[in-house]
C-alpha cells in the first residue's frame, strides 16, 4: 500500500483548516486514509512534499492513472490516481455519485477530486486499479485523459440551465467526445490536447483562454428584440447588474451609450441593432432580457488557447480559424469532422511536447489553414483585443476606450 502512516496527526495548521463553518477539505481528508501529514508537514514547509507527477500504464491501461511521487518517502511513498472521463456539462445522477464513493472507498483511500476541467480523480491502490476500471464501465463511467492524448471534453451546462445559451454545449461535447474516444484512452499525440465547448461568447468555461481547442456557441446577425418585453423592461424598472457585471443599466439610454460597436440606437421604448455594427459581445444581452441571441447559430472554432507558461510563447489565448461553423443536431457532424481533421494534422506537424498553440505560431495560420483546406474569413482578426474589459464613466471610474 503507497499510502501510509498516520491519518489523524496532531497537526496544528490543519486543525485550523477544520475549524469554523465553512466546507473544510481537511474535515474531508480526515475521512479517507489521505496521509494528512504530507498536508500538514507542506503547509509548515509553504511548500508541496509531494514530488514530480506523471502517468503511468497500468496493462491493459495507456492511459487513465496519474501518480505523483513523494519526497517524504517516510510519510508516503506516492500517490495513484484514476481519472474518469468528465461528464458533459457535469451532470451526474446520486445514485452514479454514490457509486463512485464506493468504488473510492473500496478500491481506494476513500476520497474523490473535481479537477479544473471538470474530470474526476479516485485515489487508487496499484494492485485495485483494474478491479476499480470494472466498477466505473458498470456506472456507465470511463477512464482516460492522462498522458499525450485528447483530454476530457468539457462544456458548460448550456442551455440545460442557462437561457443565454445560444448552443447545446454538453450535447456538443458528447458528440466530439463519442469520436475521439479512441484518442482520450489511447496516447498518440506530441502533447495533451484539451477541448472545451461554451454555450455562448460569455464562455463560462474559459475555453477560449485554456483548451487548445474550443467550440463556441456564436450567432450571426444582430441579436433580436422582442418589443413587448421591452416595453416591460422599460416601463417597469426592472433594471439589475444580470451577468453584465457591477455596472446596472438603468435604461435604454445607458444600455445604447454602452454598445462596444455603436450598434444600438434608441427608437421611442425600443432599440435598433445594426448587424454590420455588432460585436457580438453580448453585453445588451446580459443587461436586457428583452435583448437575445440571433436565430442563426453555430460556433466558432478557436484554436490554440492555454494557461501554462511552458513552451516558446508561453500562457496564449486561441486564434479564431473559423468563426462560423453550423452545429447542426444530433451529430454536429462539421464540428467533429473539423476536430478530428485538425488533431491529425497535430500528429503529423506537432513536435514532441509541443502545445496546439504553440504549433500554430511556428507553422503560421495561413499554413495551417492551407495544409486543413480551409479558406481564411475575413471575420478572423488579425491579432485580438489588447482590452478584454471595457470600464465606463458613468460605472464610477475610469475612461473610455
Amino acid at each position: 500500500m503507497s499510502l501510509e502512516m498516520d491519518q489523524h496527526p496532531e497537526s496544528t495548521l490543519c486543525d485550523r483548516l477544520s475549524q469554523g463553518p465553512y466546507p473544510s477539505h481537511v474535515r474531508e481528508l480526515r475521512k479517507s486514509s489521505y496521509p494528512l501529514r504530507m498536508l500538514e508537514e507542506g503547509l509548515r514547509a509553504n511548500r508541496t512534499q509531494w514530488g514530480a507527477g506523471g502517468y503511468v500504464s497500468v496493462p491493459p491501461l495507456l492511459s487513465g492513472v496519474s501518480i505523483i511521487g513523494s519526497s517524504r518517502p517516510e510519510i508516503a511513498s506516492e500517490l495513484v490516481c484514476l481519472r474518469l472521463l468528465s461528464v458533459p456539462g457535469g451532470f451526474l445522477s446520486a445514485k452514479t455519485m454514490r457509486g463512485i464513493a464506493e468504488v473510492a472507498q473500496r478500491c481506494g483511500h476513500g476520497f474523490v477530486r473535481w479537477t479544473t476541467a471538470g474530470s474526476l480523480e479516485l485515489g487508487i491502490r496499484r494492485e485495485d486499479m483494474l478491479d476499480a476500471v470494472a466498477a466505473a464501465n458498470e456506472l456507465g463511467l470511463d477512464v482516460g485523459s492522462t498522458g499525450d492524448d485528447v483530454r476530457s471534453i468539457s462544456a458548460c451546462p448550456g442551455s440545460f440551465r442557462c437561457d443565454l445559451a445560444v448552443v447545446n454545449a454538453p450535447d456538443i461535447a458528447y458528440s466530439i467526445g463519442c469520436a475521439t474516444i479512441d484518442d482520450q484512452q489511447f496516447p498518440g499525440m506530441p502533447n495533451k490536447v484539451k477541448t472545451a465547448v461554451a454555450g455562448c461568447p460569455n464562455d463560462c468555461v474559459r475555453a477560449q483562454m485554456q483548451k487548445d481547442h474550443a467550440f463556441v456557441g456564436v450567432f450571426r446577425g444582430a441579436p433580436e428584440v422582442d418589443r413587448e418585453m421591452m416595453d416591460w423592461w422599460f416601463r417597469e424598472g426592472v433594471h439589475s447588474a444580470s451577468s453584465a457585471g457591477s455596472w446596472a443599466v438603468k435604461g435604454l439610454d445607458d444600455l445604447v451609450r454602452a454598445c462596444p460597436g455603436a450598434a444600438m440606437e434608441r427608437r421611442g421604448d425600443s432599440v435598433e441593432i445594426d448587424a454590420a455594427s455588432c460585436l457580438h459581445c453580448m453585453l445588451c444581452i446580459n443587461s436586457c432580457p428583452a435583448i437575445r441571441p440571433g436565430s442563426e447559430r453555430g460556433v466558432a472554432w478557436v484554436v490554440g488557447g492555454k494557461y501554462g507558461h511552458r513552451g516558446a510563447n508561453g500562457p496564449m489565448v486561441g486564434f479564431v480559424l473559423a468563426p462560423f461553423i453550423p452545429a447542426v443536431p444530433p451529430d454536429y457532424e462539421e464540428v467533429v469532422e473539423i476536430h478530428k481533421r485538425f488533431l491529425d494534422l497535430y500528429a503529423d506537424y506537432g513536435r514532441r511536447k509541443e502545445r496546439v498553440g504553440d504549433m500554430l505560431v511556428r507553422l503560421g495560420l495561413r499554413t495551417v489553414l492551407e495544409l486543413m483546406d480551409l479558406d481564411p474569413d475575413p471575420a478572423i482578426l488579425q491579432e485580438p483585443a489588447h482590452r478584454m474589459f471595457v470600464v465606463w464613466p458613468e460605472a464610477g471610474g475610469g475612461s473610455e476606450p
